[in-house]
């Protein structure tokens, strides 16, 4: 068996002109332009909305879980809470130096009420680096605290606070903020532009 050289002389061919070819390749290019900044603002919303989610029900853990037990329960910023050996973080929450609570988090109970997580301590969650690189944002609190203490009514005392969930540093629309609001009492909820 050898090969057959075959033509295909007088016979009709399916194919595209040139102009079609352009054509298509116009329509494919309007649609990227349309499509690629709203995938890219649906992708930055759904990150903003996941981060807020997650640290929103962290706060309403902790709240449950110091009316459960009957005693104070801990949350508390962590840089290192995916090590071995945990702690909480020194260094206040910056947007120009750390994600502030992006790096994660820590919920303890606080057996000897030093207010510092310990190992005899008892661990109730760790959430890791959830913000990472610096530019894709950050959780910062107002004021600014390492450490929220929630008694064994679930209450918080001081100051009324929020925190501002930040849209990554290439993304310029405002709208993309979050913020979780605490009132005086404990009780933590999430807004879109003001906690009123």
């Amino acid at each position: 068996m050898g090969l057959k050289m075959v033509t295909v002389t007088g016979k009709w061919q399916l194919a595209f002109t040139l102009t079609e070819l352009m054509v298509t390749i116009a329509i494919i290019a309007i649609l990227a332009t349309i499509a690629i900044p709203a995938y890219t603002s649906l992708i930055c919303t759904t990150k903003i909305s996941s981060y807020t989610s997650q640290l929103h029900a962290a706060l309403l853990l902790t709240r449950s879980e110091a009316i459960k037990r009957g005693r104070s329960v801990n949350i508390c910023r962590s840089s290192n809470a995916q090590t071995t050996t945990p702690t909480c973080a020194s260094v206040m929450s910056n947007s120009s130096t750390n994600t502030g609570w992006g790096e994660g988090w820590l919920i303890y109970v606080d057996g000897n009420n030093d207010n510092i997580y310990n190992s005899d301590d008892v661990l109730i969650q760790v959430q890791g680096a959830m913000i990472n690189p610096l530019a894709a944002g950050s959780i910062i609190p107002f004021p600014n605290r390492n450490r929220l203490t929630y008694n064994s009514t679930g209450q918080i005392f001081g100051t009324f606070m929020r925190f501002v969930v930040s849209r990554p540093i290439s993304d310029s629309d405002a709208s993309h903020d979050r913020l979780i609001c605490i009132a005086s009492g404990g009780r933590a909820r999430v807004a879109i532009s003001a906690c009123s």
